[in-house]
């Protein structure tokens, strides 16, 4: 039978989200003929015990050595992949069945798609600006500007930046009942067209962590495909930040790696 839906999950020491993630998005493909192939990304934590316990044939797991980035895992999950739409997920993300059905629906009826998601909320039902204008140095700048203000609890400035940084989202179309076109979606939840995908290829291994996502929606536009945001039906994803957590890691400096490349990639932003 011909595979309808590919899944691909990258974990990374995610003992914490791995089986509600897993379990969640195994009670959600009634009546869809769906593959899932996670890639560990050499996980140190009790991860891979956890994945070893789950006995569904759905499921394929690939174990990496080692953290080999985000871009390069999943493109191990697009050359495997056989379905006519590939859904990538983040690990600390929660399904539901009609969020999916949703997607594979409107990508059915509007064969000009290329990539879509859906609204994305924590746990408390904190909305996350999940689609969003293509990355400019502006625009970063100011969201490490929010992160730090809001690590020193300066609420009132913060609120100040936030309002200048308000045109990088689409937050006044979110109770929309009707899906729009945006210029990005973020890599936590994208159902891509497996013809769209072969027209522009894999994720571009020189980003090790973001903005990976934002690259490969720019290329989906420049070969004319959109891509679209469902703000009526959602899933739960426990937004991690990783680097916001701490302004001055070792992630912060690979993400602002990436930045640099993209930014000096994509000369016109």
């Amino acid at each position: 039978m011909d595979i309808k839906l590919t899944v691909v999950i990258l974990s990374w020491n995610s003992e914490r989200y791995i089986l509600d993630c897993l379990n969640s998005l195994l009670n959600s493909l009634d009546g869809i003929q769906t593959e899932v192939i996670v890639i560990d990304n050499g996980s140190t934590d009790s991860t891979r015990e956890l994945i070893s316990e789950f006995r569904d044939e759905r499921i394929q797991v690939i174990y990496q050595s080692k953290n080999r980035g985000v871009s390069t895992a999943r493109n191990i999950g697009f050359r495997k992949a056989k379905g006519e739409y590939i859904l990538l997920l983040d690990i600390d993300t929660v399904t539901n069945g009609t969020a999916i059905h949703s997607l594979l629906d409107f990508m059915e009826k509007h064969s000009d798609c290329g990539l879509c998601s859906c609204m994305l909320a924590n746990s408390l039902g904190n909305i996350q600006n999940s689609c969003r204008k293509i990355p400019s140095i502006r625009f970063k700048f100011l969201n490490v500007l929010e992160a730090l203000f809001e690590k020193m609890q300066l609420r009132r400035i913060k609120k100040c930046v936030s309002h200048f940084n308000r045109f990088q989202f689409y937050r006044n179309k979110f109770a929309l009942e009707e899906a729009f076109e945006v210029e990005y979606l973020i890599g936590a939840c994208q159902m891509i067209r497996r013809k769209a995908f072969e027209e522009v290829g894999f994720l571009d291994e020189h980003i090790f962590y973001g903005p990976e996502d934002a690259d490969f929606c720019i290329r989906l536009r420049e070969k004319k495909w959109k891509v679209f945001y469902l703000p009526y039906v959602s899933i739960i994803h426990e937004y991690q930040q990783i680097s916001h957590k701490r302004l001055f890691s070792k992630m912060s400096f690979i993400h602002l790696k990436g930045l640099i490349y993209f930014f000096r990639k994509h000369k016109h932003i």
